[in-house]
């Protein structure tokens, strides 16, 4: 069977365990055209297709299928050409896209470079916050980061809310030297643009970069070709006027170093969550492509 049941899948999540609120659901209706009828009707045509692929192996679980056909607007067809991506990616970029266990990046974390924000924005959306500037080459890789990242995605996918309401990305590139130009190289960064774009079941509705120096204009020129345009018009450059991002995330939930109310930046919180999920994330090394049976093929 190409459907497993997957042991770990809501291992404390429990926002996925409670109904939705009504202003949710109803959210959930007119943004993904996520109706009663076409909800099963799509479930059920997604999970055929997936039976159909007898070397790929997902989570027998509704939680699993729904966040495809949310992230596809409730279309089973792009769902699950975006599921096939996801998979694919973990098999052709491993180095990067197969999900670490959160006690393996005790070192990254470290580094003070990445969080998630505790609280999510005043549109629902959770914020994650990469600064550039904390990355330590000779402490850790690239591959190091991209795969943390990946941790972070796997985490919030599970969240029913954060499923309808997506992601605000925010970038902090203050201290951007040549040390850190090998993330931004054409390699990279078309895979940082196919994640985004194509390949995790995630809305991705926004990306505000700050502290960028004048030279940042050469990352966006090796990104922009890869983008779409609808995802062009999400990119925000703020520059050192962090008043201009409180025009799009409120001061309550930001740390003090982007002008917020929330303390000082610290991600330790979000390390220890993801620690106790670690039998959820060793569930994930379960599924995904059969390489045996593509071979015997």
């Amino acid at each position: 069977m190409p459907m497993e049941s997957a042991l770990g899948d809501l291992v404390n999540c429990p926002e996925n365990q409670e109904p939705l609120e009504t202003e949710w659901v109803l959210r959930a209706e007119k943004e993904l055209n996520e109706i009663p009828g076409k909800y099963e009707l799509e479930l059920e045509a997604l999970r055929s297709l997936v039976s159909n692929d007898k070397n790929l192996t997902v989570p027998n679980t509704d939680e699993f299928l729904v966040r495809f056909l949310r992230a596809r607007k409730f279309d089973s067809t792009k769902a699950f050409q975006m599921l096939q991506r996801y998979y694919m990616m973990k098999l052709k970029y491993p180095e990067l896209f197969q999900c670490p266990l959160p006690s393996d990046c005790s070192k990254t974390f470290d580094l003070q470079a990445q969080c998630m924000l505790q609280h999510r924005d005043q549109w629902g959306r959770r914020i994650y916050i990469i600064r550039v500037d904390s990355f330590d080459s000779s402490k850790v890789t690239i591959e190091d980061i991209f795969r943390t990242n990946v941790l972070a995605l796997e985490q919030i996918v599970r969240e029913t809310k954060t499923q309808i309401a997506g992601i605000v990305v925010i970038l902090d590139v203050a201290g951007l030297s040549l040390q850190h130009a090998k993330f931004f190289t054409p390699y990279y960064a078309k895979r940082m643009v196919e994640l985004v774009q194509e390949t995790f079941p995630l809305r991705f509705k926004g990306f505000h970069v700050v502290n960028e120096p004048f030279y940042f204009d050469a990352v966006m020129a090796i990104l922009k070709p890869f983008l779409k345009d609808k995802i062009k018009k999400r990119i925000f450059l703020h520059g050192n006027d962090i008043e201009a991002l409180h025009a799009f995330i409120s001061t309550d939930i930001l740390p003090s170093e982007y002008g917020g109310e929330a303390g000082p930046f610290d991600n330790r919180g979000w390390h220890m969550k993801l620690l106790a999920n670690e039998e959820y994330f060793k569930s994930l090394g379960l599924y995904g492509y059969n390489t045996a049976k593509n071979q015997d093929n």
